[in-house]
């Protein structure tokens, strides 16, 4: 099983990215799915010392890997901010795979447009509008990715199609 991760700072489009690569997959004949990875994360309250639910997401990660191997699973892509090698290498332990991470990269002006259209006014939008810039620092610092894709104007299926090229996602011939 290959896993693909999705990496890119809040607003970039990783989450809708990760369904337009699966669907992109799929036509090419390959056995894909996405995992939102920041549902798993919601799923319970966080805990202080851990804000973004990091082991609940390993612990269902390790969990799942035998399920998703039986089933046949030959891509899974994974929308998920990778800060730190640290977490990149916890999900490919809990994988038992490696991992490959696509940072998508957005405008600014792009970013914020999102996530004012997705999060009313209040403190929820002032913080992701105030993440989303910090993070993008972060992540361009942090060198964690494989590849990096542009989410700008072009529709999802667009840029879906130029990270399978680039990644080489092809179905396997027996």
């Amino acid at each position: 099983m290959q896993v693909i991760a999705l990496s890119g700072t809040v607003g970039a489009g990783k989450s809708t990215l990760a369904v337009a690569l699966r669907d992109a997959l799929l036509v090419r004949g390959l056995a894909a799915g996405e995992l939102d990875v920041d549902a798993i994360a919601n799923e319970t309250s966080a805990p202080p010392d851990d804000p973004f639910n990091e082991r609940m997401v390993v612990a269902h990660l390790r969990a799942m890997r035998q399920h998703w191997r039986d089933a046949g699973l030959e891509v899974l892509i994974l929308p998920r901010v990778i800060e730190t090698a640290a977490q990149r290498d916890a999900y490919a332990d809990a994988l038992g795979e490696p991992m490959r991470v696509v940072r998508i990269d957005a405008p600014t002006a792009t970013r914020h447009a999102r996530l004012v259209a997705r999060h009313p006014p209040g403190p929820e939008r002032d913080w992701h509008l105030a993440r989303t810039d910090v993070l993008a620092v972060l992540l361009v610092a942090a060198g964690l990715e494989d590849l990096v894709v542009s989410n700008d104007d072009r529709p999802p299926s667009a840029v879906a199609s130029q990270i399978a090229d680039l990644l080489d996602l092809q179905p396997t011939v027996a």
